[in-house]
């Protein structure tokens, strides 16, 4: 077996195995559902049971080393694995100033660095970019002259790639952070269809290589009422669980 076949081998052994996994989640739901005990096997195989916080118990969920990343392509010449990326219009505007100079590889005007941000993140106002602008320059990661601003620090500033700003994770504000967190949950959720707890929203993404953000219960509850307030997530029931709104589920 070359190793391309064995790629492939791998591939179709752990879509096999994530199929086998969602197949038992729903078959831990109907019996649930049902009020009837769950067979054993299915016991085993989704791990030992732990508390559901009302009064039953609830089987533990398997690491998520299973779970794909969120599967978005980097710019060329960069790895996925060493990079994170977010929705471009969840940066804020010091992130849009810095990719969009790196973009034009030349100094811009003042203007037309506004114009081009307000294009790329919604509610943007002038003001703000000007503020940013004068931040950056007295950092010395710009510089601002009659012949426009330009980008002193590339290394500092994110690429802009098909619809999403791509970089290290250091170069991200921690609201920018907080987005790329809440994508990851989402994405994990789509994994449960069931729901999860916040407890096993944490274990799950502290098993995700792929998540470069902070992890903690108090964040996550954070996280959950901002998805829910944006109509992304609810709760299911009365339980304590969490899934994906019908319209995250459609999409």
């Amino acid at each position: 077996m070359n190793s391309w076949q064995q790629i492939q081998a791998e591939q179709e052994a752990m879509q096999s195995y994530t199929a086998l996994l969602e197949q038992a989640r729903l078959c831990q739901q109907l019996y649930e559902h049902a009020g009837l005990a769950l067979p054993d096997r299915i016991q085993r195989l989704l791990g030992a049971p732990q508390s559901n916080g009302t009064g039953g118990r609830a089987p533990s969920i398997s690491p998520s080393a299973h779970i794909p990343a969120l599967g978005f392509s980097p710019p060329a010449g960069h790895r996925a694995t060493d990079w994170i990326s977010i929705d471009i219009r969840e940066a804020q505007a010091t992130a849009g100033i810095l990719a969009t100079l790196r973009a034009a590889a030349k100094p811009m005007r003042a203007g037309d660095v506004t114009t081009k941000v307000a294009e790329l993140i919604p509610d943007v106002t002038y003001g703000t970019v000007a503020n940013a602008g004068t931040r950056l320059s007295k950092e010395g990661i710009i510089t601002r002259t009659d012949g426009g601003w330009k980008l002193l620090k590339p290394d500092q500033a994110g690429i802009i790639h098909e619809g999403r700003l791509w970089g290290p994770s250091s170069i991200f504000e921690k609201q920018e952070i907080a987005a790329h967190r809440r994508e990851a949950i989402l994405h994990i959720l789509k994994h449960f269809p069931g729901g999860l707890q916040i407890v096993q929203l944490v274990e799950q993404l502290q098993a995700c290589s792929w998540v470069h953000a902070p992890i903690n219960k108090d964040l996550l509850k954070a996280d959950m009422q901002i998805l829910a307030g944006g109509k992304k997530v609810r709760r299911v029931g009365n339980t304590r669980k969490w899934t994906l709104a019908q319209s995250e589920k459609s999409e």
